[in-house]
């Protein structure tokens, strides 16, 4: 994040501690300095841990908050902030946890609409879309993307930094490799989730079947060099 004034960043001290502020209904609180968080029948869940950590952030500085760490900011002044989100290798694992997550929220809400309402599950994913900004054919066609650019840097016509979508980075087999492996492991678990099952893949290209075999051997041909 970067902002032309200061800012206070606050976050639990470890990822996983936000749990313990959990109201009775399993949402999170605005904020984590609130008195509420000790009323023992919102916040059944409270309990005492380590303080949240604080971060003054100045004029031009920026902050990195890695993924998984929930936080919240106090503008201290008017601000300008920009904000970026980045998925990789380590956290495109979170990403598949998160829409998962997200699409049970929306089923759950209009599950009261299951039995009269035509093409229930395509209405929920068009909803998660609205709310996550992706649902789950557009989740597939980002792994596919980030799939080929790291194939090509396996290929003999394409060497580290050379290939497409990676020229200047300075990406080499190794951590190609790794993506791809990693990307195979969360693609096995959307190809057989039964919501991406419900999707009409016969216009996918690849299909998704056959783009987890060719990632699969990829990682296992590049593992036995």
């Amino acid at each position: 994040m970067w902002t032309t004034t200061a800012s206070s960043t606050w976050g639990p001290p470890a990822p996983g501690q936000e749990e313990a502020l959990r109201d009775c209904y399993g949402g999170l609180p605005y904020d984590v300095t609130t008195p509420a968080l000790l009323d023992n029948h919102l916040h059944p869940k409270h309990q005492p841990c380590s303080p949240p950590l604080e971060v003054t952030q100045e004029a031009g500085e920026m902050v990195f908050v890695p993924s998984g760490w929930h936080h919240q900011v106090h503008n201290l002044d008017d601000t300008i902030s920009i904000n970026h989100n980045w998925v990789n290798g380590c956290n495109v694992a979170n990403m598949w946890h998160f829409l998962q997550q997200e699409l049970c929220a929306v089923q759950q809400e209009v599950s009261e609409w299951k039995d009269s309402m035509p093409d229930w599950h395509n209405h929920c994913q068009v909803i998660m879309r609205s709310c996550s900004g992706i649902n789950f054919e557009e989740f597939y066609h980002f792994l596919k993307i980030i799939a080929k650019r790291r194939l090509l840097v396996l290929t003999k016509e394409a060497g580290p930094g050379k290939a497409e979508g990676s020229e200047g980075t300075g990406l080499g087999r190794q951590q190609a490799t790794f993506d791809i492996g990693r990307i195979a492991e969360v693609l096995a678990s959307v190809v057989v989730h039964p919501d991406f099952q419900r999707l009409d893949t016969s216009v996918f290209s690849p299909k998704p079947e056959d783009l987890l075999q060719q990632l699969e051997e990829t990682v296992a041909a590049a593992t036995s060099l």
